[in-house]
């Protein structure tokens, strides 16, 4: 009986060891086969649809990091709502694999963050470009010749933003060029009509004090105060020429005081009040008038510079301008006019 079962244990194990020998060369067959035929990769899909099939799944991850990571130029940031996802599969060797597409998809599903710079005036945005760099050259380049009086209140104001627009530097520049443009005609339209508004002032203020007789205003008795006004002598000085006198380089006589003094001396008003003129004026030259109310206007001219400007209220010891020699002048002075409803008056009735 163990003789029996002794023999049937060794053909049976002959047996399996045979049988195991057919599979393992049928699987090697089979996996020599596969190896020929298919080639591993990964199944990617994005969003639930197939994008297509990878061999390096890592190179992958890392190129997509890389991307999303990727803050050169004027890039904030990136933001991609949904990654891939990778499936093991064995694909035929002849398929080629789709990298490209991947990355394609990848880049169709991020949202890129971009970071510019708004050249703004009052608030309000006007043109933008790239880099700060740029937004301040504009500002200095608007800025260079602008008269100090025209304020355009620019400012600089980083942004973020998802357009792609290509900033152009030389259409920004444009734009503020357009605004500076517009704000000195409007400027220079005020002035002029400022200006006007003050001619048209004296020759109303002339027109109804022309049957005042000047002799008779020229002679006034002297008086420390002039309609209830206390007054101060606008600059110390020599008098070189007084009022009602004649020369060679004038047509008629004078209208004012001319008093000495050394070229930039400060220039006060005689009493307070608010400048009506403050600019150029034919032979005058730098001129600035004052009205101080109850008819009474005082003139200083050939002004080296201006200090104040229409509608500005001054007292008497403010600076308003420097002792000059523009317009018709032989020599550094000041021409000193007081008028009173529109007539001259001589000063040293009242100052001197």
């Amino acid at each position: 009986m163990n003789f029996i079962l002794k023999n049937w244990v060794k053909y049976y194990t002959k047996e399996s060891i045979k049988t195991l020998k057919i599979i393992a060369i049928g699987s090697a067959l089979v996996l020599t086969i596969a190896c020929v035929k298919y080639k591993p990769a990964y199944k990617v899909t994005l969003a639930g649809d197939t994008i297509g099939f990878i061999e390096n799944r890592n190179l992958i991850e890392a190129k997509i990091e890389k991307y999303i990571n990727d803050t050169t130029g004027n890039i904030a940031f990136r933001e991609i709502s949904e990654l891939p996802e990778y499936e093991f599969k064995l694909i035929n060797r002849e398929k080629e694999t789709e990298e490209k597409n991947v990355m394609l998809a990848v880049q169709n599903m991020t949202t890129t963050t971009y970071r510019a710079y708004a050249v703004t005036s009052d608030g309000e945005q006007k043109a933008v470009v790239s880099t700060q760099e740029e937004a301040d050259s504009i500002i200095n380049e608007i800025k260079a010749d602008l008269n100090t009086e025209i304020d355009l209140k620019l400012g600089i104001v980083e942004i973020y933003t998802t357009e792609t627009n290509a900033y152009s530097k030389e259409t920004a520049t444009t734009a503020l060029n357009e605004l500076k443009v517009a704000k000195v005609t409007e400027y220079e339209t005020k002035k002029a009509e400022e200006e006007r508004a003050a001619k048209e002032a004296a020759k109303r203020a002339y027109s109804s004090s022309r049957t005042r007789s000047y002799a008779t205003t020229a002679t006034s008795a002297p008086s420390g105060n002039l309609n209830g006004m206390q007054l101060s002598i606008p600059v110390n000085g020599s008098i070189s020429s007084r009022f009602g006198s004649r020369s060679a380089s004038r047509s008629t006589i004078h209208t004012g005081l001319d008093i000495s003094a050394s070229a930039g001396t400060g220039i006060r008003p005689i009493s307070a009040g608010t400048v009506i003129y403050s600019a150029y004026k034919g032979s005058y030259g730098n001129l600035v008038i004052i009205d101080h109310g109850n008819g009474v206007q005082s003139y200083y001219a050939h002004c080296s510079a201006l200090y104040v400007s229409v509608g500005q209220s001054v007292d008497a010891g403010s600076t308003i301008a420097a002792v000059g020699s523009t317009g018709n002048s032989t020599g550094p002075h000041l021409h000193l006019e007081i008028r009173i409803n529109g007539s001259p008056v001589n000063p040293q009735n009242y100052l001197y």
